[in-house]
């Protein structure tokens, strides 16, 4: 993309648009690529180390401060990308549900540590989820309407 600057006598590159809604799609989009791959391309994992164990616990709070602060940035806007990131970001919650799904019925065999994984990545994408749909209504002081009156 290329804009004209101000004297019109040269071409420059223009910045790309609202990339904090981007990068809030893309990093729901990798934390759901990346569920997928570890739990079905590493099942049964278990560290030996006692430090791994809160590894996934830090890398879960990142993310969420991540991506509240992309939110603050982006939620007084009203655009259609703001609701595609809304909608993205149920898509974690979900691969989620079907990862626990099949381990409940016995598809995919899981550690302990996986379990714990597994329990933190639903958590907080659904915390995710459900702060981007609270934030976008209350900054936007948006309501939801039943009925026609």
């Amino acid at each position: 993309m290329v804009a004209v600057d101000g004297q019109g006598t040269g071409v420059t590159r223009a910045p790309i648009a609202h990339s904090e809604e981007w990068l809030s799609i893309v990093m729901a989009l990798a934390a759901a690529v990346g569920a997928v791959a570890y739990f079905w391309l590493a099942p049964g994992l278990l560290p030996e180390s006692h430090f791994t164990w809160a590894v996934p616990g830090w890398i879960a709070g990142a993310y969420l401060f991540v991506q509240m602060l992309l939110l603050l940035v982006s939620a007084t806007q009203i655009r259609a990308l703001g609701v595609l990131d809304s909608v993205v970001s149920i898509l974690p919650v979900v691969v989620g549900l079907v990862m626990m799904i099949e381990w409940l019925l016995g598809h995919l065999p899981l550690s302990l540590f996986q379990l714990n994984v597994l329990g933190l990545l639903i958590a907080t994408s659904l915390a995710e989820f459900l702060l981007t749909i609270w934030i976008r209504f209350v900054i936007n002081r948006r309501t939801i309407g039943f009925g026609t009156t």
